[in-house]
């Protein structure tokens, strides 16, 4: 039997324009250390991510499956 976590977040890490969102800083370290093994940073990646708080708890696949438009909805 596959257990499926549905672990819940009150806060991310996103983008100014919204369309990057991380859940945990491990994936945020994880996209830096990508980006810094590059010579230039790829083509609407960003370097810049903001913490920002959720207006409630919703769980990664929410987060993950929300356009900007519903990420902006979601913070506080």
């Amino acid at each position: 039997m596959m257990i499926i976590s549905k672990e819940s977040f009150d806060q991310v890490w996103v983008s100014n324009n919204y369309e990057t969102v991380f859940c945990t800083d491990e994936e945020k370290e994880h996209y830096f250390s990508y980006l810094t093994s590059r010579k230039e940073i790829p083509r609407g990646m960003s370097i810049v991510l903001l913490k920002k708080k959720l207006n409630r708890l919703y769980t990664k696949d929410e987060i993950m499956n929300a356009s900007p438009e519903k990420l902006r909805e979601m913070i506080k």
